[in-house]
């Protein structure tokens, strides 16, 4: 029996801003989207989904002003002091990416296809007709 993914409640979660509230829908409807196409619609990721798309809203409005001031700002000493709203878009990344990988698994590269019956090398282009001659 498939399952059918309901959207949580954004506009209660985000209450007071419906700018969030609205990404917030969004992203859920690209999120399950994917899950779709991957067929990877469990509840374990629907539950991963909404987890996801909390944290990409508060991602998103906390990295603008994060890059703005950068990692290190002056501190009240006038010393630098390592930026908090810095840490939290970091951990926040990191959160999203796992999340990412829970859901969809771990990209994996399709093997090097090696041409090794022409005998031909990268040098050839360079070298010309004269390859095999050693000096």
């Amino acid at each position: 029996m498939p399952i059918t993914p309901i959207q949580p409640r954004y506009n209660q979660v985000f209450k007071g801003n419906k700018s969030r509230a609205e990404l917030a829908k969004l992203l859920w409807k690209d999120t399950v989207a994917a899950l779709t196409d991957a067929d990877a619609v469990t509840l374990a990721n629907l539950a991963r989904a909404d987890r996801y798309v909390r944290a990409k809203v508060e991602y998103e409005d906390l990295y603008p002003d994060a890059v703005a001031k950068g990692p290190v700002k002056v501190g009240p000493n006038g010393g630098d002091v390592f930026s908090f709203e810095w840490s939290a878009v970091e951990k926040l990344n990191d959160r999203l990416l796992k999340l990412e990988k829970a859901m969809f698994g771990e990209a994996v590269s399709k093997p090097v296809e090696k041409n090794l019956g022409t005998g031909r090398t990268p040098s050839d282009e360079f070298l010309g007709p004269n390859n095999g001659l050693r000096q």
